[in-house]
């Protein structure tokens, strides 16, 4: 007769084992991220840093970061990359983390960010790309920028974390609930039933960071604004320009050099994303002084707009208009296309130097202007 088997409790993983793996995991300079991420996690789901002594998981985090002489924001950029791809995904297992292994979890922080900032469109592609490996680190963090609220933005600690409580999922991407979703589905019914403008799901400042991205990542719209057959042999785009002498703020600037027979262009844009900014800003004469060309740009598919910026430039024959086609779909560069609704003939740009010259200093870091290029 044979012996009776006994049930035995499955032991608790022990706080040392998982310790020690980490310590390899994070001399090697490609481990696998994924691994170190379902580990961290799995101490704070059983609570096993408690086995340390340590009264929180976010301490042991910071011992174990001295301990292995890393910065503690490595080892939270892993777990908030695990946790953000286990909620996009819909899945509970952390042992599914391993399927990021192939993404950068640098990727996934910009796009949870973005998230956040960027219209939804904007972050489902790049969210697709992000998925399928079709994109880069520097790319992501290029686009993230753009959609970063502007240093004049007053900052509040409203929806961080509370310390210690970094890690929760929660605090991850907290604006995009069931309330927001069904506010979107119900939106996107409303834009197919009544042929509401795609834009006007974005805000002011979505639309208007949209705009500016669109004609940085294309140089094709000074060349149709010009009418020139052959690309600009060189050409740059600086946002939020800002002339001291006149306390003129343009909202980007784009220099073009067709050849080196002919003078540089530059492109002063005023971007309108909504009523209000038509109301706000005025003499425009003064702006056509630093410019070879002005142009507004705004939404393609906001008639109201549109036609009010019509009415205004119709009293200067120098200012032109771009309309940035928001129900298009994106192109690769993750921008919208841009349309020339209005034509305008070339200044002279009287004070054009001193534009070169703000973007000379800020070039050098004597500014305190920040621009991007």
């Amino acid at each position: 007769m044979g012996k009776d088997k006994k049930v035995t409790k499955q032991e608790e993983p022990k706080l040392t084992d998982i310790e020690n793996r980490l310590s390899q995991l994070l001399t090697k300079s490609r481990a696998d991220w994924t691994e170190m991420a379902k580990l961290t996690l799995n101490v704070q789901q059983e609570k096993l840093y408690r086995q340390g002594g340590f009264s929180s998981f976010s301490a042991w985090v910071r011992q174990l970061a001295v301990t292995n002489d890393r910065e503690p924001s490595l080892l939270w950029r892993f777990i908030k990359a695990a946790k953000y791809f286990l909620k996009l995904t819909g899945y509970e297992d952390l042992e599914q983390v391993h399927q990021a292994a192939r993404i950068p979890p640098e990727a996934l922080e910009k796009l949870e960010k973005l998230q956040r900032q960027a219209p939804t469109p904007v972050f489902e592609t790049l969210k697709k790309r992000v998925f399928s490996g079709d994109v880069t680190v520097a790319e992501c963090r290029r686009i993230e920028k753009d959609y970063r609220p502007p240093i004049t933005e007053a900052r509040t600690n409203r929806g961080r974390p509370h310390k210690g409580q970094e890690g929760k999922i929660e605090y991850l991407g907290h604006w995009k609930g069931a309330a927001f979703d069904t506010f979107i589905e119900q939106t996107q019914g409303e834009v197919e039933k009544r042929a509401i403008p795609a834009s006007s799901r974005f805000t002011s400042r979505q639309i208007a960071s949209t705009i500016k991205r669109a004609l940085k990542e294309d140089c094709a719209w000074m060349q149709n604004y010009t009418n020139i057959k052959h690309s600009p042999r060189h050409w740059a785009t600086h946002q939020e320009v800002l002339i001291t002498s006149k306390i003129l703020r343009l909202d980007l600037v784009g220099v073009a050099r067709w050849n080196f027979k002919q003078p540089k262009d530059l492109f002063a844009v005023k971007i309108i994303s909504c009523m209000d900014d038509l109301e706000f800003f005025g003499k425009w004469e003064d702006y056509s002084q630093y410019c070879n060309y002005l142009c507004f740009a705004s939404p393609l598919d906001d008639t109201e707009l549109l036609e009010a910026l019509r009415e205004t430039a119709s009293q200067f024959d120098f200012i032109g208009i771009l309309g940035v086609d928001f129900s298009a779909k994106l192109n690769d560069s993750i921008a919208y296309p841009i349309k020339v609704i209005r034509y305008s003939r070339r200044l002279v740009g009287s004070e054009i130097n001193s534009v070169y010259e703000t973007l000379y200093e800020q070039a050098l870091g004597w500014s305190e202007v920040e621009i991007e290029s």
